[in-house]
């Protein structure tokens, strides 16, 4: 009977520990690309899923993926690489038309931040962040979503 006793107590304390959830450096993340022919956002918060829109080639569409564990964390790491603070806000080639564009949006407790890209005159680990997020969202089984999703602030040519 002492054995039971001693086994329930156990059996609740592990079942009402409370697992600590990591701080995440973000609210909101989202990444945006533009050029000719192409544009789309994705964006992740502190949830498990992952949202998409794009809005080239036609038709527009927004969908979603369920992302895991080591998904995540493979996503914050790469988003807490880019130091806004190290950053201007606006990087653009004025001499170039047509060029691609991309652009890094975070929120963190209201505080918005942003890195926009147009053409080639950028801090070149900008692009490679960029690279790294065009690949992580190829990765992602996306679904068909029909709700509507804030990205933030669009890329403004």
């Amino acid at each position: 009977m002492k054995n039971l006793l001693i086994f329930s107590i156990a059996i609740c304390f592990i079942s009402c520990s409370k697992t600590e959830k990591k701080e995440q450096p973000f609210d909101s993340f989202v990444y945006s690309f533009s050029a000719q022919a192409l544009d789309y956002s994705i964006k992740f918060n502190d949830s498990d899923t992952v949202y998409f829109t794009k809005r080239r080639p036609e038709p527009a569409a927004n969908s979603y993926a369920i992302i895991t564990d080591k998904e995540k964390d493979r996503l914050i790491a790469l988003t807490t690489a880019i130091d806004f603070s190290k950053y201007e806000n606006s990087y653009e080639d004025k001499t170039i038309m047509d060029a691609s564009s991309f652009q890094f949006y975070k929120v963190k407790n209201a505080e918005e931040n942003s890195i926009k890209v147009y053409g080639t005159k950028a801090p070149e680990e900008l692009y490679r962040y960029a690279t790294q997020l065009n690949d992580y969202i190829k990765q992602l089984n996306f679904k068909p979503y029909n709700g509507k999703v804030d990205f933030g602030k669009p890329i403004q040519p």
